[in-house]
């Protein structure tokens, strides 16, 4: 394990790491070192995933249907009856116009 012992000892007094503590030094069992290896990822950003999850693109297709068939295009929510337009203008609802 390449890590400084001041990290080493802040793993086992967190008890990340298992140790026995045998007068002042600590004693790690390799099981125990291996296993707390094969817990931690590599540092920085995880890579990307290569492709996309089988049946993905059906549940895409699916969405895009019901959004579709919803009115809603994008959107998650259909637009309010009366209220401003994405270009900024009033709707007018009833012969009047309205703005918020």
């Amino acid at each position: 394990m390449h890590a400084s012992p001041a990290y080493v000892r802040r793993l086992l007094a967190s008890r990340r790491l298992f140790g026995i503590k045998v007068g002042p030094v600590w004693g790690v069992y390799l099981e125990d070192l291996e296993a707390f290896q094969r817990g931690r990822r590599l540092p920085g950003r995880p890579r990307k995933a290569a492709a996309r999850p089988i049946g993905e693109e059906d549940t895409r297709n699916r969405i895009t249907g019901d959004r579709a068939a919803a009115g809603t295009d994008d959107a998650l929510l259909k637009p309010k009856a009366g209220g401003p337009t994405h270009d900024g203008t009033a709707r007018r609802v009833g012969g009047r116009s309205r703005v918020d």
